[in-house]
C-alpha cells in the first residue's frame, strides 16, 4: 500500500517524521517504508507485518495484539436476561491461541464427609473435589469404606453404579460411573472417579446443588424356620439397594472449552 503527501515537502525521509506521526501514529515503524520522493513524503505500508493496523489471516490476538486486539478480559455468563462477568473464566493466550482459561492458583480441594449406618452394615463416604471444578481436568473422587457389618450380612458389598444428580433439575444426570467394585471385609475401601458430562452445564460457569446416588447389592442370610432339633434354618437372599445423599455445599463448575 503506497501513499504520498501532496503538501508536505521534504529533503530526506527523516523530514517525514511529523507527517508519519500525524497520519500513521498507530502503525509500527517497522511496517512502514518511509521515503522522500520529489520533495514529497512517500509511505509504503508492508503487508503481513505486525503493526500495520490490519489483522491479517496469519495474525491473531495472541501473535499480534497490536493489530488484532488483546486477548484479555472476563468471559460473560448469562444472569437472568443479561450477560455479566464470569467469576473465574477469562480470556488468555495458550499455545498461541486466544481461549478461555482461569487462574489455577485459586483452586482448593473440598472434602465432604458422610457416614451412614444402613440395615446390615455401616460405611463412610468421602468426596474430594476441586473448587472451582474444571470439568476437563478436575477429578470428582468418591471413596467408600466399610466400617462395620451385621452378623447376617454375607460379604462382599458390591458397588454397581455411582451417579451425580442435579439437585434442582431432578432427573438431570451430571455424571455417572458403572463399576463392580467390592467391599470384602471391614476396613476395605473403594475409590471411583465420576466423569462429569459437559452437556449438563447451563453455561461456561455453573453452580450446582448435587445429589450422590450409590447403587449396590449384597447377600444376607434370612431365617426361614427351624429344623427338628430347633436349630434355625437360613436361606441366602440378595438385596439390591440405592443410597442417596445431597451435598450440603454447592459445587462450582467451570468449562473452559466452551465459548461464552
Amino acid at each position: 500500500m503506497l501513499f504520498a503527501s501532496g503538501c508536505k515537502e521534504c529533503k530526506t525521509s527523516l523530514d517525514c517524521n511529523d507527517y508519519v506521526m500525524e497520519n500513521y501514529g498507530s502503525y509500527s515503524k517497522s511496517c512502514l517504508d518511509i521515503d522522500c520522493i520529489e520533495n514529497k513524503c512517500s509511505i509504503d505500508v508492508e503487508n503481513n507485518c505486525c503493526g500495520n493496523d490490519d489483522c491479517e489471516k496469519t495474525e491473531s490476538e495472541c501473535s499480534c495484539p497490536a493489530d488484532c486486539g488483546k486477548c484479555s478480559g472476563k468471559a460473560k455468563v448469562q444472569s437472568g436476561s443479561k450477560k455479566v462477568d464470569a467469576d473465574y473464566l477469562e480470556y488468555g493466550c495458550e499455545n498461541n491461541k486466544c481461549m478461555l482459561t482461569f487462574d489455577k492458583s485459586v483452586v482448593r480441594t473440598l472434602d465432604l464427609y458422610d457416614d451412614k449406618t444402613l440395615s446390615y452394615f455401616k460405611w463412610d463416604i468421602m468426596t474430594s473435589i476441586d473448587q472451582p471444578f474444571d470439568i476437563d481436568n478436575s477429578k470428582f473422587k468418591v471413596s467408600i469404606e466399610l466400617k462395620d457389618t451385621d452378623e447376617d450380612l454375607i460379604l462382599p458389598v458390591v458397588i454397581t453404579r455411582l451417579k451425580l444428580i442435579d439437585g434442582v433439575e431432578k432427573g438431570l444426570i451430571v455424571g455417572q460411573k458403572d463399576t463392580e467394585e467390592k467391599l470384602n471385609v471391614i476396613g476395605d475401601s473403594v475409590t471411583e472417579i465420576i466423569p462429569i458430562r459437559p452437556d449438563s452445564m447451563k453455561d461456561i460457569e455453573d453452580e450446582k446443588k448435587l445429589e450422590l446416588v450409590i447403587e449396590y447389592n449384597y447377600k444376607i442370610r434370612e431365617k426361614t424356620g427351624s429344623n427338628s432339633e430347633g436349630e434355625p434354618i437360613y436361606e441366602e437372599k440378595i438385596e439390591r439397594k440405592t443410597y442417596s445423599k445431597t451435598y450440603n455445599s454447592k459445587i462450582f463448575f467451570v468449562n473452559p472449552d466452551e465459548e461464552s
